[in-house]
């Protein structure tokens, strides 16, 4: 009795100490998730604070690029807005203050993308000091700055602005005064403070305290009790505390260890007490001398009640059965088990529930047993009631007959381990898994087709492969004695070691640069690298995947590109946009600083003459003489551009008046001492007219006014005589220039309404047969007098005076008029028409068009309507409307003049074309210039990829033609093959000679 006493005490002190581990480790559990949710929440907030700096980052860098608009800040924007769940998204413009004067800083709303309301484009931000703080220090900082918690202007939701500062170029200047100075705005990212409420509470569950501070206000949740966990970090020019609490634990194991063990106890108590009734019956039965029987009866009793309590009571089933293996005994875990009572087992032989493939296994364990004796464990699997099979683990014994040794009975523990066997397998699989992925990765990353490494944390390669030799000419060897700063170019070094130190310290997880290596024999090569910072399960940083990309052929086409696109190809020279470019730096630099400097241009006298009595080869070679010249006469601060034909411009950034007549004198004198040799070899002084135009002399000018102004200077220059410069005086020319327009447009109108426009036709060729199967139409208009004015003259005063859409009805209803005429002679003409881009969207175009073709029964495939490409670029979408009519029409249109534009390759899948026109400027000089030949080429391929047709304009000879024809153009134009001629002349001869 003392004993069962004892282990009563001891049951009792195992439940007391069981439910204070429990407890412990219930408070373990819930600083675990405190510790997890505190660390989740800080690297949400860290990583949308970076993503939303990076991603403004980036749109102010779009934004500072010259010409940048509207149209590329919401294309870019748009898909940032909904990206990062930004309440709004904004381009805030900066005019700066004026000390003298009293006048502040003002920060204007210009472009707003917004799914909430908010401030007017012309806000200005200023008002609001929060966002004036955030601004300013943004500008002076060099980086992205966010607000506090403030209410919108204009709306009733709080936010969190984040400022990015944009700066002129995209460079970050080193010094504050720099910054100011460049800043011409600012991207605006603005964040609702209910998101920020929201992302941040849902990574934490209810009942658990947390809060975000800003500079010492809570913005989101409550301050937590002192046992929170806090992280306080610097961004944006605040300081932020993000806090968690603890969340408070649930003690239900402790509690049901704390039950369980006081029933144990007074179950334990009960047994006690009945077995001390036990012994004094049986001491009652001793004294009767019954004792020894009664006694050996009541332990046989006893164990086998504990038996079969135990085996009653075991989560394991236990089974029995005789030498033939029919069960003769199943525990009632067979329930549970195998979905079976025990009573529906016993009789039967467990063989029958043993999986096919698991039978002679089974079956060999029982005679194993039955033979040799001991215990054989054994895993198998048996079927359950509703037909799957579950996995266990049997262990079996034989009881034997110690008189005849043989085998009475045999016992069996089975325990379900199907957990076990899947765990087990999973394991496999994921070897296998982690095995074929490693071998993918090698092949991958030895099979690249660009060049791969791993490197150590210092940059040390540990392994490469053939392409990356191939691009270096290192072998593997020797790259693997090397690091990344030992390959890269001495200017890119420190770059790279800042990407590599941002992956480290967690600020970004990618990097992607272009840069320069220098390879084996040291020369230069233009690489694009994208790293990755690889880190084990735990987080820490292991190794750097790196990909590089030979990237040098690209990046020396584009350069090529980027030098057509800004020069003259003849002369090498600025071309005309160019030079307005920098025509418009300075007038913002004239109208922040004062007037100063002039602008030049000059034209050849008689130049006309000299390329028909000459030839345009020796044309092409005056225009390059003069253009050394010029370029030798001038300063290095002075820009020298030819505008197209023979007419050149100058800036001078310097300078008055005086110092401008000076430049224009020394250029007379220069061009003066050239000369021409003549056909009949004597030589022909060249001479130039120059204009001037002064950046003082009015103020709001474009730089295309200045240039108007120095080329009326320019034509003054010439009605005086020529080889003399004149100066521009808006006193003297501003009345008679506009009332020179107002004449011409009369004129115009005149002219639409006498029918005094002609049309004239050029051929046009098809090269591989040489026969004319169209014509180009052109207009002319006939003066009183009934002399011929070319297009020239009137186009640009019919733009500027909205008379374009009336000449292209008439052009358009004259021609469909005239292959209405020559159908009914016999002859289905094709005509390419030439439209005004405001034509693009005249409706009324279309219906005549329409009804013209219907009522002349003309084939509507037979007109082509041309529009140039740099007009159709201008507007793409109305391009795009106008090109889908003509199509449901039956018409075909055509793009002129490709290749104009730098972006001519990318606008061709947004124009829905039928021809496509190549430029003269690259048909011209194609049998001499490798860069054309290219260019052509490429037009040429993809338009027949895309099933279109070409047309070369400007043809001047058979070598042209033939080379055209080896390109694989389609059609060809041009002086050699045709002039321009009235219509009916034109095409009787076409006729005739086709």
């Amino acid at each position: 009795m003392p004993i069962a006493l004892l282990g009563i005490v001891v049951l009792a002190l195992a439940t007391i100490a069981g439910a204070y581990a429990s407890a412990r480790h219930e408070r373990a559990i819930v600083d675990d998730r405190q510790e997890e949710l505190h660390t989740r929440a800080v690297s949400l907030l860290g990583l949308t604070m970076s993503t939303a700096g990076a991603r403004l980052t980036d749109l102010a860098t779009l934004m500072s690029m010259p010409g940048a608009s509207r149209s590329e800040f919401e294309l870019v924007g748009g898909r940032f807005l909904g990206r990062a769940r930004l309440g709004a998204l904004w381009f805030v413009g900066r005019t700066p203050g004026e000390v003298r004067g009293n006048v502040p800083e003002r920060y204007p709303l210009r472009y707003a993308l917004t799914s909430l309301p908010g401030p007017r484009e012309g806000y200005d931000l200023a008002a609001v000091p929060a966002h004036r703080v955030a601004l300013r220090a943004a500008m002076e900082l060099g980086e992205t700055q966010v607000t506090p918690v403030v209410r919108m202007p204009g709306a009733r939701w709080t936010t969190l602005a984040f400022a990015a500062p944009v700066y002129r170029g995209g460079a970050i200047p080193p010094t504050v005064d720099g910054k100011r100075r460049a800043t011409i705005g600012y991207v605006v990212g603005v964040y609702s403070a209910t998101t920020i409420r929201l992302a941040i509470g849902s990574l934490v569950p209810s009942g658990v305290p947390y809060g975000l501070r800003q500079s010492g206000s809570w913005i989101a949740g409550e301050p937590p009790s002192g046992d929170a966990l806090t992280t306080s970090f610097q961004k944006g020019g605040h300081t932020w505390v993000l806090a968690i609490g603890r969340p408070e634990p649930s003690n239900a194991v402790t509690w049901a260890i704390a039950i369980s063990g006081t029933v144990l106890t007074i179950a334990l108590g009960l047994l006690i007490w009945q077995a001390a009734r036990r012994e004094r019956y049986a001491l009652d039965l001793v004294e009767e001398r019954m004792a020894e029987r009664d006694r050996a009866e009541a332990e046989l009793r006893a164990a086998e009640q504990r038996h079969r309590l135990l085996a009653d009571n075991a989560t394991d089933m236990i089974l029995v059965f005789d030498p033939s293996g029919v069960a003769t005994y199943v525990s009632p875990a067979s329930r549970e088990l195998m979905g079976y009572d025990p009573e529906e087992l016993v009789g039967r032989q467990p063989r029958e529930f043993v999986h096919p493939d698991d039978t002679d296994e089974v079956v060999g364990a029982r005679t194993r047993v039955a033979e040799q004796g001991g215990t054989i464990t054994v895993t198998s699997r048996i079927r359950h009631r509703d037909g799957r099979y579950v996995w266990i683990e049997a262990r079996v014994r034989g009881v034997v007959d110690p008189a005849t040794g043989e085998m009475k009975e045999g016992q069996a523990i089975v325990r379900d381990v199907s957990e076990r066997v899947a765990s087990e397998a999973a394991l496999r699989e994921s070897v296998e898994r982690i095995a074929a992925a490693e071998q993918r990765f090698r092949t991958a990353f030895e099979a690249a087709p660009i060049g791969m490494a791993l490197s150590d944390l210092e940059g040390r390669f540990i392994q490469v492969n053939d392409a990356l030799c191939a691009i270096t000419g290192y072998t593997r060897e020797e790259l693997e004695e090397m690091s990344f700063g030992e390959l890269s170019h001495p200017a890119d070094v420190e770059r790279e070691a800042e990407m590599m130190a941002s992956l480290l310290s967690g600020e970004q997880s990618t990097y992607w640069m272009e840069k320069r290596y220098v390879d084996v024999v040291g020369q230069v090569v233009w690489v694009a690298v994208h790293a990755t910072l690889v880190r084990a399960a735990d987080g820490s940083p292991q190794h750097f995947l790196g990909q590089i990309q030979d990237v040098s052929e690209r990046v020396r086409y584009e350069a090529q590109l980027q030098h057509m696109a800004d020069h003259d190809p003849l002369t090498g020279l600025l071309n005309r946009r160019s030079f307005e470019r920098e025509l418009n730096q300075h007038i913002h630099r004239v109208e922040r600083y004062g007037a100063e400097g002039a602008a030049l241009v000059l034209d050849i006298d008689r130049f006309k003459h000299i390329n028909d009595t000459l030839g345009h080869n020796v044309g092409d070679e005056l225009i390059v003489k003069v253009a050394q010249t010029l370029r030798s006469r001038l300063r290095d601060s002075d820009v020298l551009a030819r505008l197209g034909g023979d007419e050149f411009a100058v800036l001078l950034p310097k300078g008055g008046q005086q110092e401008a007549e000076a430049v224009a004198e020394s250029i007379l004198a220069s061009v003066r001492a050239q000369s021409v040799l003549t056909t009949a070899g004597r030589r022909r002084p060249i001479t130039t007219s120059v204009g001037i135009a002064l950046f003082g002399e009015t103020g709001g000018l474009s730089a295309e006014d200045v240039l108007v102004n120095a080329d009326l200077a320019m034509y003054d220059a010439k009605e005086a005589g020529r080889d003399r410069a004149a100066t521009f005086s808006s006193q003297e020319r501003g009345a008679s220039r506009m009332k020179a327009r107002i004449t011409w447009a009369e004129r115009i109108r005149d002219a639409l309404e006498e029918d005094r426009f002609t049309l004239y036709a050029q051929p046009i060729v098809e090269l591989r047969s040489g026969a004319v199967r169209q014509h180009e139409v052109l207009l002319r208009m006939l003066d009183e007098q009934g002399e011929v004015i070319p297009p020239a003259a009137f186009i640009g005063v019919a733009e500027r005076f909205d008379l374009m859409q009336e000449i292209d009805r008439w052009v358009v209803a004259r021609a469909i008029k005239e292959m209405g005429q020559q159908r009914r002679a016999g002859r289905d003409l094709v005509f390419e028409v030439n439209i005004s881009g405001a034509s693009t969207g005249d409706p009324d175009l279309l219906t005549i068009i329409e009804r013209e073709l219907r009522e002349n029964e003309i084939d509507p495939i037979n007109l082509v309507l041309e529009v140039t490409e740099t007009t159709a670029v201008a507007n793409i979408p109305r391009a795009q409307e106008f090109a889908a009519r003509l199509a449901e029409l039956g018409c075909r249109f055509a793009l002129d003049d490709f290749g104009a534009g730098f972006g001519s390759f990318y606008y061709l899948k947004h124009l829905p074309f039928d021809i496509l026109k190549i430029d003269g400027e690259f048909v011209r000089s194609c049998t001499t210039s490798q860069t054309d030949q290219l260019l052509i080429r490429a037009a040429v391929e993809i338009a027949r990829g895309m099933g279109k047709e070409t047309i070369a304009e400007y043809v001047g000879d058979d070598e042209t033609v033939e080379l055209l024809r080896t390109l694989g153009v389609d059609y060809a134009q041009g002086f050699h093959l045709g002039r321009p001629a009235p219509l009916e002349q034109r095409l009787a001869r076409d006729c005739v000679r086709s």
